[in-house]
């Protein structure tokens, strides 16, 4: 009996130790147009209460993009913040990280698909006739959609020769920047998108929606960076 205790124990403290995030959150939050400035305050204190904080944030087009975090693993029991026991493991042997996209669109907003644009320009010039085409949310009237992307980056480190007798004598290649005789190099380490973390947006999305349902307060929120 006392053991049949012991191992469930365990059992839940493993569990506990795996990570926080689920899939309970919602997908889309709909908000109407009236709440943007308050949705998109909750957005950025989210993303900062999960270490991400933004890096940048435009309230005209409705974006957010955060600075990156990495995700814990095994050898950081402290750290709650992987999805299942796979992915801490999966952190444990390779150095990832995550970074938060925060979207704001009118709903049922589609953007304009590449097969119906003839030719390929580049950006819009600010102001100009294709770059007012685009929604400006601090006007706009009616519904809006939120949207959360949760991106996966793991780390390479180009040129690595591993030796097969000892890792000690594993080296690197370096690769001389063209025109430059100062000896510089290029960065040993390269951040890679794996995929998204579905998990982690749930969970995000769930706080959110959290915040936007409690009532308004006369409080004032510190101004996040613009772009």
């Amino acid at each position: 009996m006392r053991g049949a205790l012991a191992l469930g124990a365990l059992a839940s403290c493993v569990v506990a130790l795996t990570g926080c995030n689920t899939m309970s959150g919602p997908a889309v939050i709909e908000i109407d147009s009236a709440n943007y400035s308050k949705a998109f305050e909750a957005c950025i204190e989210a993303s900062r209460s999960a270490g991400m904080p933004p890096q940048a944030a435009d309230r005209t087009t409705g974006i957010i993009e955060t600075e990156p975090r990495t995700i814990g693993s095994w050898v950081e029991p402290w750290r709650f913040d992987s999805t299942g026991v796979l992915q801490k493991a999966e952190n444990t042997a390779q150095f990832q990280r995550r970074r938060v996209r925060f979207v704001f669109t009118p709903k049922d907003w589609q953007p304009e698909s590449i097969e119906s644009i003839a030719t390929l320009d580049g950006p819009a010039a600010p102001g100009s006739v294709d770059d007012l085409k685009r929604f400006d949310l601090e006007t706009y009237k009616g519904p809006i959609e939120i949207r959360a992307r949760v991106f996966i980056e793991r780390n390479f480190t180009d040129g690595m020769r591993i030796n097969t007798w000892s890792a000690t004598l594993t080296s690197q290649t370096q690769t001389p920047t063209p025109g430059v005789t100062d000896g510089t190099t290029r960065a040993q380490t390269t951040w890679t998108p794996v995929g998204r973390d579905e998990a982690s947006e749930r969970t995000i999305m769930a706080e959110i929606q959290s915040m936007i349902d409690q009532p308004a307060t006369s409080s004032q929120t510190t101004d996040a960076p613009s772009s």
